[in-house]
Protein backbone atom coordinates (compact mmCIF):
# COMPACT_ATOMS: atom_id res chain seq x y z
CA UNK A 1 0.00 0.00 0.00
CA UNK A 2 1.59 3.32 -1.01
CA UNK A 3 0.36 4.97 2.38
CA UNK A 4 2.40 2.72 4.19
CA UNK A 5 6.02 3.89 1.76
CA UNK A 6 4.82 7.03 2.52
CA UNK A 7 4.85 6.55 6.49
CA UNK A 8 7.80 5.34 5.97
CA UNK A 9 9.25 8.01 4.42
CA UNK A 10 7.53 10.72 6.66
CA UNK A 11 8.79 8.69 9.66
CA UNK A 12 12.87 8.84 8.11
CA UNK A 13 12.31 12.56 7.66
CA UNK A 14 11.22 13.40 11.17
CA UNK A 15 14.43 10.87 12.23
CA UNK A 16 16.39 13.25 9.78
CA UNK A 17 14.43 16.44 11.15
CA UNK A 18 13.71 17.51 7.29
CA UNK A 19 11.03 20.33 7.80
CA UNK A 20 10.13 20.21 4.34
CA UNK A 21 10.16 16.38 3.28
CA UNK A 22 8.30 16.07 6.35
CA UNK A 23 5.42 18.74 5.11
CA UNK A 24 5.41 17.25 1.59
CA UNK A 25 4.48 13.87 2.99
CA UNK A 26 2.13 15.10 5.47
CA UNK A 27 0.33 16.63 2.58
CA UNK A 28 0.53 13.01 0.59
CA UNK A 29 -0.23 11.60 3.02
CA UNK A 30 -3.70 13.88 3.95
CA UNK A 31 -4.83 13.66 0.08
CA UNK A 32 -4.96 9.58 0.55
CA UNK A 33 -7.09 9.73 3.50
CA UNK A 34 -10.61 10.43 4.01
CA UNK A 35 -10.59 14.17 4.82
CA UNK A 36 -12.04 14.22 8.39
CA UNK A 37 -9.36 11.54 9.12
CA UNK A 38 -6.77 13.88 7.99
CA UNK A 39 -8.81 16.62 10.41
CA UNK A 40 -8.83 14.42 13.23
CA UNK A 41 -4.88 13.98 13.02
CA UNK A 42 -4.90 17.29 13.23
CA UNK A 43 -7.00 18.56 15.63
CA UNK A 44 -5.45 15.92 18.28
CA UNK A 45 -1.88 17.85 17.39
CA UNK A 46 -4.11 21.23 18.45
CA UNK A 47 -5.51 19.68 21.39
CA UNK A 48 -2.30 18.83 22.85
CA UNK A 49 -1.33 22.29 23.34
CA UNK A 50 -5.01 23.37 24.44
CA UNK A 51 -4.05 23.14 28.14
CA UNK A 52 -1.09 25.53 27.96
CA UNK A 53 -2.55 28.28 25.87
CA UNK A 54 -5.07 28.25 28.58
CA UNK A 55 -3.03 28.54 31.21
CA UNK A 56 -1.71 31.58 30.33
CA UNK A 57 -4.61 32.95 28.85
CA UNK A 58 -7.43 32.23 31.09
CA UNK A 59 -9.94 34.40 29.26
CA UNK A 60 -9.28 32.51 25.62
CA UNK A 61 -12.14 30.00 26.06
CA UNK A 62 -13.06 30.82 22.31
CA UNK A 63 -10.08 28.41 21.87
CA UNK A 64 -11.74 25.35 22.94
CA UNK A 65 -15.08 26.27 21.93
CA UNK A 66 -13.73 26.25 18.36
CA UNK A 67 -11.74 22.91 18.84
CA UNK A 68 -15.07 20.88 20.23
CA UNK A 69 -17.33 22.50 17.72
CA UNK A 70 -14.95 20.99 15.01
CA UNK A 71 -15.02 17.22 16.53
CA UNK A 72 -18.34 17.41 17.19
CA UNK A 73 -19.72 18.77 13.76
CA UNK A 74 -16.55 18.87 11.62
CA UNK A 75 -17.29 22.49 11.39
CA UNK A 76 -15.71 26.17 12.68
CA UNK A 77 -16.47 29.20 12.21
CA UNK A 78 -15.82 31.30 9.07
CA UNK A 79 -13.96 33.72 11.12
CA UNK A 80 -12.51 33.25 14.45
CA UNK A 81 -13.49 35.64 17.27
CA UNK A 82 -12.17 39.50 17.70
CA UNK A 83 -10.83 37.88 21.40
CA UNK A 84 -8.52 35.65 19.13
CA UNK A 85 -6.76 38.51 16.48
CA UNK A 86 -4.85 40.36 19.60
CA UNK A 87 -1.19 39.65 19.78
CA UNK A 88 -0.39 36.57 22.24
CA UNK A 89 2.82 37.12 23.29
CA UNK A 90 3.76 33.92 25.14
CA UNK A 91 5.89 31.82 23.20
CA UNK A 92 3.90 29.66 21.60
CA UNK A 93 0.80 30.96 21.55
CA UNK A 94 1.18 32.73 18.53
CA UNK A 95 2.01 29.68 16.61
CA UNK A 96 -1.38 27.83 18.23
CA UNK A 97 -3.45 30.52 16.67
CA UNK A 98 -1.96 30.10 13.42
CA UNK A 99 -3.10 26.47 13.69
CA UNK A 100 -6.48 27.53 15.02
CA UNK A 101 -6.87 29.98 12.49
CA UNK A 102 -5.82 27.11 9.25
CA UNK A 103 -7.40 24.83 10.95
CA UNK A 104 -10.51 26.90 10.40
CA UNK A 105 -9.73 27.26 6.91
CA UNK A 106 -9.59 23.94 6.27
CA UNK A 107 -13.14 23.32 7.48
CA UNK A 108 -14.52 26.22 5.28
CA UNK A 109 -16.01 25.01 1.13
CA UNK A 110 -13.66 24.57 -1.11
CA UNK A 111 -11.10 22.61 -3.51
CA UNK A 112 -9.25 20.57 -1.48
CA UNK A 113 -5.98 20.49 -2.16
CA UNK A 114 -5.62 24.16 -0.59
CA UNK A 115 -7.86 22.94 2.20
CA UNK A 116 -5.18 20.11 2.47
CA UNK A 117 -2.46 22.65 2.37
CA UNK A 118 -4.37 24.62 5.60
CA UNK A 119 -4.65 21.29 7.07
CA UNK A 120 -0.54 20.79 6.86
CA UNK A 121 0.48 24.53 8.09
CA UNK A 122 -2.18 24.22 11.19
CA UNK A 123 0.24 20.97 11.99
CA UNK A 124 3.83 22.41 11.67
CA UNK A 125 1.90 25.36 14.21
CA UNK A 126 0.39 23.01 16.39
CA UNK A 127 4.15 21.28 16.96
CA UNK A 128 6.06 24.70 16.66
CA UNK A 129 4.12 26.38 19.40
CA UNK A 130 4.92 23.33 21.52
CA UNK A 131 8.66 23.23 20.64
CA UNK A 132 9.08 27.36 21.36
CA UNK A 133 6.83 27.26 24.72
CA UNK A 134 9.25 24.57 25.95
CA UNK A 135 11.88 26.13 24.61
CA UNK A 136 11.05 30.06 25.29
CA UNK A 137 8.96 29.15 27.84
CA UNK A 138 12.33 28.64 30.20
CA UNK A 139 14.19 31.35 28.24
CA UNK A 140 11.74 34.50 28.53
CA UNK A 141 14.83 37.06 27.94
CA UNK A 142 15.73 35.27 24.69
CA UNK A 143 12.31 35.43 23.72
CA UNK A 144 11.83 38.90 24.59
CA UNK A 145 15.13 39.88 22.78
CA UNK A 146 14.20 37.95 19.50
CA UNK A 147 10.79 39.48 19.59
CA UNK A 148 11.87 43.54 20.12
CA UNK A 149 14.25 42.29 16.41
CA UNK A 150 13.44 39.64 14.43
CA UNK A 151 15.50 40.53 11.89
CA UNK A 152 18.58 41.15 13.64
CA UNK A 153 21.84 39.20 13.97
CA UNK A 154 21.34 38.25 17.89
CA UNK A 155 17.53 37.24 16.92
CA UNK A 156 18.81 35.05 14.27
CA UNK A 157 21.45 33.48 16.70
CA UNK A 158 18.53 32.78 19.33
CA UNK A 159 16.56 31.42 16.84
CA UNK A 160 19.87 28.96 15.36
CA UNK A 161 20.38 28.15 19.24
CA UNK A 162 16.77 26.92 19.50
CA UNK A 163 16.32 25.00 16.38
CA UNK A 164 19.37 23.09 17.10
CA UNK A 165 18.95 22.37 21.00
CA UNK A 166 19.06 18.96 21.58
CA UNK A 167 15.97 18.31 23.82
CA UNK A 168 14.13 20.42 20.74
CA UNK A 169 15.81 18.43 18.35
CA UNK A 170 14.11 15.04 20.16
CA UNK A 171 10.50 16.58 20.61
CA UNK A 172 10.58 17.89 17.41
CA UNK A 173 11.08 14.53 16.08
CA UNK A 174 8.94 12.61 18.55
CA UNK A 175 5.45 15.23 17.65
CA UNK A 176 6.55 14.46 13.79
CA UNK A 177 6.24 10.61 15.05
CA UNK A 178 3.29 10.77 17.18
CA UNK A 179 1.76 12.84 13.50
CA UNK A 180 3.02 9.73 11.70
CA UNK A 181 1.22 7.32 14.58
CA UNK A 182 -1.80 8.84 14.53
CA UNK A 183 -2.41 9.19 11.04
CA UNK A 184 -1.53 5.08 10.96
CA UNK A 185 -4.43 4.17 13.08
CA UNK A 186 -6.56 6.83 10.96
CA UNK A 187 -5.92 5.27 8.20
CA UNK A 188 -6.31 1.35 9.82
CA UNK A 189 -10.43 3.08 11.26
CA UNK A 190 -10.59 4.07 7.52
CA UNK A 191 -9.56 0.26 5.86
CA UNK A 192 -12.00 -1.37 8.63
CA UNK A 193 -14.94 0.74 7.44
CA UNK A 194 -14.26 0.26 3.73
Amino acid sequence: MMSNVTLQSLRQAAEKRDPEQCQFLLKTLFMEMEFYLAVAVVVERAQAFLETFEHYYPDAGFARQILTQMVNTGTAPSKLPPQALRDFEYPGAANYMKALSDLAHALQPGPLPPRIGYLVSATVNAIMAELVEHYYGRRMEHWILARQDPESAQAREIAFTFWTDDEIALLDTDHWLQVAESIEEHLRRQIRQE
